[in-house]
């Protein structure tokens, strides 16, 4: 319950002058009290105020707000929530967008800085008719942590906002700290006074935003330093998987800004040029994220982006539904009170019961036709993916032997033939079972073992006296022919040759000259094929043009 000060009338007022003040159409469920985190949480340490964008919801921490003394300004504390919903970031997707950008500018940044950049542009609006409100929060806040020192990040962006509503220094700064801290950056009165005068006139938010990351920086005093404790910090919530990776797409639009950044000096020429590839970024933006699910975030966008590269090799093919409409009618049975009536096949009673239908109705089921097979000619798949040392972690660096053996499994699936997996290296392979769907063996081509290799010929071996008529690819290097010519593997490699309908060597060779002469006893039989790759980026075409060769009709 909130303290007896805030009167549903109250809050009730508050909330309908705070919609006002923006002018805009939103559809926000009224203010509701926060909740503390955990049940033993001092509320000093639970945030002031914060929305949850997805639920259209604003929570309010009013016994903090009381504490504060500064119930006043409970109708400017709304108002800059609503301020998030309604421009500043307005979508989840954009403020993804500015954290990527971020991770490339402050690399190694633990907590972003993006909401310092949201409520300097939520507060100048607000600011304009209650700037004096929102002083009073930012003023009765460092009252709750006096015996705390203040961080240079947030003295900077306080005395930003005295010159941005014509404050005399000190008023939200203590000035206790004012000349220690210009001491320690000499100029920061005068660069606060610029910043207000310049970021707010600057055209467009994309350069506002390189210009405060260019600023800010400065005040920075490592990678663990973000918001830390402000009022109102960290209510924007987390962008969800697909903003981050719509986001990830965004660098392109980047461009104009970050040249004309580079030109007014904010930013160096190794800032602009230095954009990380797809997995880095990936890497970064997940590293800087808390409750991230043991990287389920990260295994997700790594997912999205060897898709991508997948379909760049492969055409999208139309799949055939999943779930198709039930319409085939199952054997009748006698309807029970209590069953659905629309169940009831009148027709099939009256016809068959007579003048006893009405009483004794019978119902039939509706199910699913099964749906097609594999098309005609299109084997079943098996593939085994190398995963030793001498490649990279396919989440932290694009492996082109994982490419390839997704482009495989892609275009077998999408072709409605199975396909099964073997991951392996040294020990243990990971073996999965048939698969039908191509996220899922997306997926499992993920994974990654590292440190030796060595082909696990006991599986192969029992997989093809189970399974003949089986399509085998082995995706490998040089380490391939060291283990076929190792103990009696030559003779298990042609048992499972004549085991299978076909069995495929996709090597990352230099040339082909030794290995056919270390597996001529291989190369012999005619349900073998060698395909030597010369440059790991020739993997994903020779990937698509083996699918091409060994699946199309």
């Amino acid at each position: 319950m909130s303290p007896s000060r805030f009167t549903p009338e109250l809050i009730a007022k508050a909330w309908q002058d705070a919609l006002a003040l923006w002018d805009v159409q939103v559809r926000l469920s009224p203010p509701e009290p926060h909740v503390p985190f955990r049940a033993d949480a001092d509320h000093a340490n639970e945030p002031l105020a914060y929305i949850n964008m997805v639920k259209r919801q604003v929570f309010v921490n009013f016994h903090l707000l009381e504490s504060m003394s500064a119930e006043a300004s409970l109708m400017a504390v709304l108002a800059h929530e609503i301020g998030h919903h309604a421009r500043f970031p307005h979508t989840l997707g954009w403020d993804a967008e500015l954290k990527v950008m971020e991770q490339q500018l402050l690399p190694g940044l633990k907590q972003s800085l993006t909401n310092f950049f949201y409520d300097l542009q939520v507060n100048e609006v607000v600011g304009r008719t209650h700037w004096e409100d929102l002083c009073r929060v930012y003023r009765n806040f460092q009252s709750v942590y006096a015996r705390r020192s203040m961080s240079p990040l947030f003295f900077f962006y306080l005395s930003i906002h005295e010159e941005l509503w014509g404050c005399e220094p000190g008023t939200l700064v203590p000035r206790t700290e004012m000349r220690a801290m210009e001491e320690r950056f000499p100029g920061l009165r005068v660069e606060a006074r610029v910043f207000a005068q310049t970021f707010y006139a600057l055209p467009g938010p994309r350069l506002q935003f390189l210009y405060f990351c260019a600023t800010f920086l400065r005040y920075l005093s490592g990678p663990d330093d973000g918001t830390g404790s402000m009022p109102m910090a960290s209510d924007v919530p987390t962008p969800d998987v697909d903003d981050w990776d719509s986001a990830l797409q965004s660098g392109g639009r980047w461009q104009d800004a970050l040249g004309e950044a580079r030109e007014r000096g904010w930013l160096s020429a190794d800032q602009v040029s230095s954009a990380p590839d797809a997995l880095d970024n990936i890497n970064r933006i997940t590293r800087s994220l808390p409750g991230t699910g043991d990287g389920k975030l990260r295994r997700a966008l790594v997912s999205r982006h060897y898709r991508r590269e997948v379909d760049k090799h492969l055409l999208k093919l139309p799949a055939a539904p999943n779930r198709v409409e039930p319409y085939l009618r199952t054997t009748p049975e006698a309807w029970e009170y209590g069953d659905d009536p629309s169940a009831i096949d009148w027709t099939l009673t009256v016809l068959s019961q007579g003048h006893l239908a009405a009483v004794s109705p019978l119902r039939r089921e509706l199910e699913a036709e099964e749906p097609p097979g594999t098309e005609p000619g299109v084997p079943e798949l098996e593939i085994y993916l190398d995963t030793s040392g001498s490649m990279p972690n396919p989440e932290m660096q694009l492996n082109a032997m994982t490419l390839a053996a997704q482009v495989l499994s892609a275009s077998a699936l999408r072709k409605q033939a199975r396909v099964r997996g073997i991951i392996y290296s040294h020990g243990s392979p990971l073996v999965s079972p048939w698969m039908y769907d191509e996220e899922y063996a997306r997926d499992f081509f993920l994974h990654y073992i590292g440190g030796g290799t060595q082909l696990p010929f006991d599986v192969l071996r029992r997989s093809a006296r189970e399974k003949r008529d089986v399509l085998r690819v082995i995706i490998s290097d040089s380490d391939f022919l060291a283990n076929a010519t190792a103990e009696d593997h030559m003779d298990t490699l042609v048992e499972v040759v004549r085991g299978s309908r076909m069995v495929v060597a996709l090597l990352s060779l230099a040339d082909d000259v030794h290995a056919r002469q270390t597996l001529a006893p291989v190369v012999r039989e005619r349900g073998f094929r060698l395909v030597v790759v010369k440059w790991l980026s020739d993997f994903g075409p020779a990937a698509a043009a083996l699918s091409q060769a060994l699946l199309e009709k």
